[in-house]
C-alpha cells in the first residue's frame, strides 16, 4: 500500500519482511523484521501516523502492530492471535490512526482499536469480531467517501455491504452476533449463485459508485453499490466479446500446500479445487511421466526449428 503522503509503497511477503520502499529513486528505505512465521497477505500503514506504524496480517491468522522507530523485539509483543485460520487481509479506517479491521478464513470480520488494546493472545478470542460471516471472509474493503460502508467477499461467492453504524463488537458492548445486522446489499454473479467461489480482492472506486471484484479462477466484475438488484457484471458490448476469452484460462500445476502463489490462483488447503472435481484423482508421480514426455517434445521441437 502507500502512504497517506503518497511517499512510500509498504509491502511484505513470503520472507515474512515488511519493506518499505521510496518509488521515486528506487530505494529500500527500511526492511523490518515483523515477528509473523508465514507469508504476509496484507500490510498497511496506519493513517496518519507519519507512516511509523503499520499493521499486517499472515497466512497463520496472526495481526502484528508495528512501530517502525522500535526495536523488532518490541514490535513482536504487539500481536494479535484472535483469528483461527488464515488472515486475508487488513483495512484501515481513513483519518482513523487507532482503529483498523480484519477477516479471514474463520469466516470473521473484526474491529480493533488500539486505545484499548494493542495486542491480544486469548483463546478462541471473541472480542473483536463485528460481523460473523458463516464462510470464509476472503477480502473487504471500505467506502472512502463513506467510511462507515464496508463490503466485505466471502468464500461462497458473495459480496455483500454493510453500514458499520448498525455494528458494534462484545468489546464496545454491542454485537449483534448475526451475519446479517447491518448488511445494506448483497451482490453474486448469475452463474456463480449456486456454487463457492472464493473472491480473492474486491475495492471501491474513488467516488464509491463502484465496487470492482475478482474470483479464483473466474472473471472480474463491476457492481453499482445502490442497485441490490444487480447481479452480474457491467457486461461488454458484444463487439468487445472474444470467443477465446469465454473460458478462464487453465489452472497451472500446483503442490498441495503451495501459498507461493498468493494472487488470484491461490487455494486454501480446506477449500477444494473447482477444477479437481470435474478430473480424475491422479497423483502427481502418475502426471509426470506425462508432463516429462511433453516438455521433451517441445525441447526437440525447438533443436529441429533452430
Amino acid at each position: 500500500c502507500s502512504s497517506d503522503l503518497a511517499r512510500y509503497i509498504l509491502s511484505g511477503s513470503d520472507d515474512t519482511n515488511l519493506v518499505i520502499s521510496n518509488p521515486y529513486n528506487k530505494q529500500i528505505v527500511t526492511t523490518i523484521r515483523s515477528g509473523h512465521r508465514a507469508n504476509i497477505f496484507s500490510a498497511k500503514f496506519m493513517p496518519q501516523t507519519n507512516d511509523k506504524q503499520i499493521v499486517s496480517c499472515s497466512g497463520d491468522g496472526v495481526i502484528f502492530y508495528t512501530h517502525v522507530e522500535q526495536a523488532s523485539d518490541s514490535n513482536r509483543q504487539s500481536q494479535f492471535t484472535c483469528h483461527y485460520g488464515t488472515a486475508y487481509e487488513i483495512m484501515t479506517v481513513p483519518n482513523d490512526p487507532n482503529t483498523f479491521l480484519s477477516c479471514g478464513e474463520d469466516g470473521t470480520v473484526r474491529w480493533f482499536d488500539t486505545r484499548m488494546k494493542t495486542s491480544c493472545t486469548k483463546e478462541d478470542c471473541k472480542e473483536d469480531i463485528l460481523i460473523n460471516c458463516g464462510r470464509a471472509a476472503t477480502s473487504i474493503t471500505i467506502c472512502p467517501p463513506l467510511p462507515y460502508y464496508l463490503a466485505v467477499g466471502c468464500s461462497d461467492s458473495s459480496v455483500r455491504i454493510y453500514d458499520r453504524r448498525m455494528l458494534g463488537t462484545r468489546a464496545t458492548g454491542n454485537y449483534a452476533g448475526r451475519g446479517t445486522t447491518g448488511m445494506c446489499v448483497r451482490f453474486v454473479p448469475g452463474h456463480l449463485s449456486n456454487k463457492s467461489c472464493r473472491v480473492t480482492s474486491l475495492c471501491y472506486s474513488q467516488d464509491g459508485q463502484e465496487v470492482l471484484v475478482s474470483y479464483s479462477s473466474d472473471y472480474i466484475y463491476l457492481f453499482d453499490p445502490k442497485d441490490d438488484q444487480a447481479r452480474e457484471l457491467k457486461h461488454p458490448s458484444s463487439d468487445e466479446r472474444r470467443p477465446d476469452l469465454r473460458q478462464p484460462p487453465v489452472k497451472r500445476l500446483r503442490l498441495r500446500g503451495d501459498w507461493s502463489d498468493t494472487g488470484p490462483r491461490a487455494r486454501p488447503e480446506s477449500e477444494r479445487d473447482r477444477e479437481a472435481e470435474q478430473s480424475h484423482n491422479v497423483s502427481l508421480m502418475q502426471r509426470m511421466p506425462d508432463m516429462t514426455s511433453r516438455w521433451l517434445d517441445i525441447v526437440t521441437s525447438e533443436e529441429h526449428t533452430s
